[in-house]
């Protein structure tokens, strides 16, 4: 009897244990959509609404910010459980700088369809078809992404594949999706992160793609001979300063990267505003100025 207890409490937890990585698993892949907090007209600039399909065909919404006189397009990619809104700063100090702006929503987010998330994997082909869009929208023009943490990963695994991609800056991107995943759970809840890491084997059934597998890291070098630029704050605890490290040992010159001195996740451009946008927009600005070498 004492053997059959001992294998029923044995059974009891681990049930217990494959619910909780199956819900948190669940809630990564399948997260609630923000709602929108801004639009470009409360930056006072002007839009289009856009759709467009992704590369799978999953249709994608976002805005289609014309400049003036424009010089390029700058593409520009939200990070994980936030929608097109967040990056429109951005977009405007780049659209003042005469860029067309490209904003949108990744897969199952924002207003765009779709109802799994894959942190980066997927979301490489809605960055690419961006680029299709950008493309034909405004023919002859350079384009350049951003992306901000899940779409900086995005951003770069697009970039080592499309050439038309004249350069990519990363903030607070993660070098490693696995590796990633780990951070976040340790972030949350310390040393019980250990119970979680089944959540990898499970989000490989969802997504059918290993995390392990979704490297930036391991392509970063093909962007090469485009340049890229890696942001990070030094006290970024949910993607830990290492993988901005990694990401750049991995790129091949020519090469950036800025240590945000004090910052956390993605919190430069509202922390260190002075230095964030003159480094961005220059270097946005001298990548479409350059020639089809990238130097």
């Amino acid at each position: 009897m004492m053997w059959l207890a001992i294998l029923v409490g044995v059974g009891l937890a681990l049930g217990v244990l494959l619910l909780g990585n199956y819900l948190a698993t669940r809630a990564t892949l399948r997260p609630p959509r923000t709602p929108f907090f801004m639009t470009p007209r409360d930056l006072g600039l002007p839009y289009q609404n856009v759709v467009f399909p992704s590369r799978d065909g999953v249709r994608l919404h976002g805005w289609w910010i014309p400049a003036p006189k424009p010089v390029g397009i700058a593409i520009l990619c939200h990070g994980y459980l936030m929608n097109r809104c967040e990056p429109l700063p951005v977009a405007r100090e780049l659209w003042q700088a005469g860029f067309h702006c490209l904003v949108f929503d990744f897969r199952a987010m924002g207003k765009s369809e779709g109802d799994l998330c894959t942190i980066g994997d997927l979301e490489r082909l809605d960055v690419l078809s961006a680029v299709d869009f950008a493309t034909r929208t405004a023919p002859g023009l350079p384009v350049v992404v951003y992306g901000a943490s899940m779409g900086g990963a995005a951003a770069l695994l697009a970039a080592a594949e499309d050439t038309r991609v004249r350069a990519v800056v990363a903030d607070s991107a993660y070098a490693r999706l696995s590796h990633a995943v780990k951070d976040w759970w340790r972030n949350a809840v310390g040393k019980m992160s250990l119970l979680l890491h089944p959540t990898l084997l499970i989000g490989r059934l969802y997504t059918r793609q290993s995390a392990h597998k979704v490297a930036p890291e391991e392509v970063i070098g093909h962007i090469a001979p485009r340049p890229v630029l890696l942001i990070h704050g030094t006290h970024d605890q949910l993607i830990p300063p290492y993988h901005a490290e990694r990401l750049f040992r991995a790129a091949r010159e020519p090469k950036q990267l800025w240590w945000a001195e004090g910052c956390e996740h993605v919190q430069a451009r509202y922390e260190r505003p002075d230095e964030f946008y003159p480094l961005l927009v220059d270097f946005m600005l001298k990548a479409v100025n350059a020639d089809d070498s990238g130097k």
